[in-house]
């Protein structure tokens, strides 16, 4: 399988009307195909959004892969809160991936930093299509480091990456 179709920017609308956008890629031949979904913070065709999955390696074995970049980021509408939406949106995400052109209705996600929080938080809201997650360099608990430790506000990383992540945009 070698032939690969590249669909750039494809809209999704979240419950709320926010159009969100996602680089989607598929193999050659009609399908179905279980699809392999990122959304990230840092831009879904910046050389990090691939340096854990290479789309075009996934597609040619057979997977559909969807890289979107979340809320307010790149090609996404919307405003850029990080961590407040993604729960909702992952959910709203992962039942769009199920449901596109020769996708099997099967969805697992992948990903590193960021990209794992956001793993967890759609695995927390319960898509049914949502059959695995791989996060990776992540928190399994974000009140352990991310924004509070033991009860407690600590910014941990969150001030010094927000300021990276405010500067990229």
């Amino acid at each position: 399988m070698t032939e690969i179709q590249i669909e750039f920017d494809v809209p999704m609308e979240m419950r709320d009307g926010t159009v969100l956008r996602a680089d989607v890629y598929q193999p050659g031949g009609s399908g179905p195909w279980p699809v392999l979904l990122s959304r990230l913070p840092r831009g879904k065709q910046m050389p990090l959004a691939v340096a854990v999955l290479d789309p075009l390696a996934a597609a040619r074995r057979g997977f559909m892969v969807a890289l979107q970049d979340t809320r307010g980021r790149f090609a996404s509408e919307g405003e850029w809160e990080p961590w407040t939406r993604e729960e909702n949106d992952g959910y709203d995400t992962v039942r769009w991936a199920a449901a596109l052109p020769g996708a099997n209705g099967s969805v697992g996600m992948i990903g590193a930093s960021y990209f794992g929080h956001t793993q967890w938080m759609a695995a927390l809201s319960k898509p049914p299509e949502l059959k695995a997650i791989a996060p990776m360099v992540t928190w399994s608990d974000p009140d352990d480091g991310l924004w509070t430790r033991g009860g407690a506000i600590e910014l941990g990383i969150t001030a010094p990456w927000t300021l990276v992540m405010g500067a990229e945009r």
